[in-house]
C-alpha cells in the first residue's frame, strides 16, 4: 500500500496559486443551474406521509461544469466555459452569474430546442432549527443528443479558444454534451497545444486517453473496472489500473469519507485521508472542487502529490458549507499547515 500523502505548507500553497494566477482554463461539458429551496418542516401533509416545507429562501448557483468554472476562478485562473444551455430565463440567470465572476461565456451555446438543466434541492430543518438536511432532489435535465448545428458551434469556439489556453477541464455529467464528436474537436487540439487536460466524468473513462489527469469517484472507477473497490489499498491498485489502461499521467480517485487515492506512475502513489475539520454539512459539488483544485495546482507547477494535498484541503472547505460552494485560493492557503511540506 502507498504511503499517506504529504501535507502542504501555506507557503508552498501560496506559491503554487501565485504561479497559477491568470493561467487560462476552458471548462467543457454540462452546464447546470443548481437551485436550492431552504425552509422549515412545519407539519406532515394530510395528502401523504410527507413533511410540508415552508420556504424561507431560494438560491440559484452555477452547478456541474459551471461549478468547476467558478472554483477555478476562485483559484485565480482566467476561465471560459464551453457548453450548451437553452434559450430561456435560466440560461440568462446562469450567464449573468458567470459574467459577474469574470468568467467568459462566449462558448455557452444557446439551443432553442433544449431547456437549461436545473437540479433542484430542498433543504429543511425543524421550525426553529437551521436547515441542515436535504429531503428531496429533482433533476430537470435533457439527456438527448445535442443537434449537429450546436455541436458545430461549440467545436468552432473550441478551435479558436484552445490555442491560447493553458488547461482544458472536461466535466461530463452525462447530459449529452460531451459526445464523441465534441471530444474529437477538443482532445487532439488540447494535446497538440500542450494543455493540462483534466477529465471529471461520470462514465466511460476510456474516452479520455492521453489526458493529463482523471478524477473519478469510487462508483465511477468501479464501473470502469467492472469490480468493487473494497479497501483503500484496493483503491490504490484501482487507480493504477485506470492510469495504465487509459494512458493518463495521474488518476485521483475520491472515496468519500475514506479520502482519496492518487496514482501518478513513476512519481508515486499515496492515500490522502479525509481531512474534515468540523462537521460535514453538504458534500454536493465536492468532486467539481477537486477537479478544479487539481487543475489549478498543476497550472501552478505543483507535483501530483502537492496537487492532491491541495485538493484534499479544498474538499474539506466546501463540504462544511450548505449547497454547492466555491473555494478560494486564500481559504486553501489558510487551511494548509504552517510546516514546510
Amino acid at each position: 500500500m502507498g504511503a499517506s500523502g504529504p501535507a502542504i505548507s501555506s507557503k508552498r500553497a501560496a506559491q503554487i496559486f501565485g504561479r497559477a494566477a491568470g493561467k487560462r482554463a476552458i471548462v467543457l461539458g454540462d452546464m447546470v443551474v443548481d437551485e436550492h429551496v431552504i425552509g422549515s418542516a412545519t407539519r406532515l401533509s394530510r395528502e401523504a406521509p410527507l413533511p410540508v416545507i415552508e420556504e424561507h429562501s431560494r438560491v440559484l448557483v452555477p452547478g456541474a461544469g459551471t461549478n468547476v468554472a467558478t472554483n477555478l476562478r476562485g483559484l485565480r485562473c482566467a476561465v471560459a466555459v464551453a457548453g450548451v444551455v437553452g434559450a430561456d430565463a435560466m440560461a440568462e440567470r446562469l450567464s449573468e452569474q458567470l459574467e459577474q465572476r469574470g468568467i467568459e461565456t462566449e462558448g455557452l451555446i444557446r439551443d432553442s430546442d433544449r431547456t437549461t438543466a436545473v437540479k433542484l434541492r430542498v433543504w429543511a430543518g425543524g421550525d426553529r432549527q437551521r436547515p441542515q438536511s436535504m429531503i428531496a432532489r429533482v433533476d430537470s435535465v435533457d439527456r438527448s443528443p445535442v443537434k449537429q448545428a450546436t455541436v458545430d458551434a461549440m467545436a468552432s469556439f473550441l478551435d479558436s479558444a484552445i490555442p491560447s489556453a493553458d488547461a482544458l477541464v472536461i466535466s461530463d455529467y452525462e447530459a449529452g454534451v460531451v459526445s464523441s464528436s465534441v471530444l474529437r474537436a477538443a482532445l487532439p487540439a488540447a494535446r497538440e497545444a500542450g494543455l493540462v487536460v483534466t477529465a471529471d466524468a461520470h462514465g466511460q473513462l476510456a474516452r479520455f486517453q492521453s489526458a493529463t489527469l482523471l478524477t473519478p469517484n469510487q462508483p465511477e472507477a468501479e464501473a470502469e473496472l467492472g469490480r468493487e473497490i473494497t479497501s483503500t489499498s484496493d483503491a490504490l491498485a484501482a487507480a493504477g489500473e485506470l492510469r495504465q489502461a487509459i494512458g493518463v499521467e495521474a488518476v485521483l480517485v475520491t472515496l468519500g469519507a475514506a479520502g482519496m487515492v492518487l496514482d501518478a506512475g513513476a512519481r508515486g502513489r499515496a492515500l490522502f485521508p479525509a481531512a474534515v475539520a468540523g462537521r460535514v454539512v453538504d458534500p454536493s459539488g465536492a468532486g467539481d472542487t477537486v477537479a478544479a483544485a487539481m487543475t489549478a495546482a498543476f497550472l501552478g507547477g505543483a507535483t501530483p502529490h502537492e496537487a492532491a494535498a491541495i485538493s484534499a484541503l479544498a474538499a474539506r472547505i466546501v463540504v462544511r458549507q450548505l449547497g454547492v460552494a466555491v473555494v478560494s485560493a486564500d481559504q486553501i492557503v489558510n487551511e494548509a499547515g504552517d510546516d514546510d511540506a
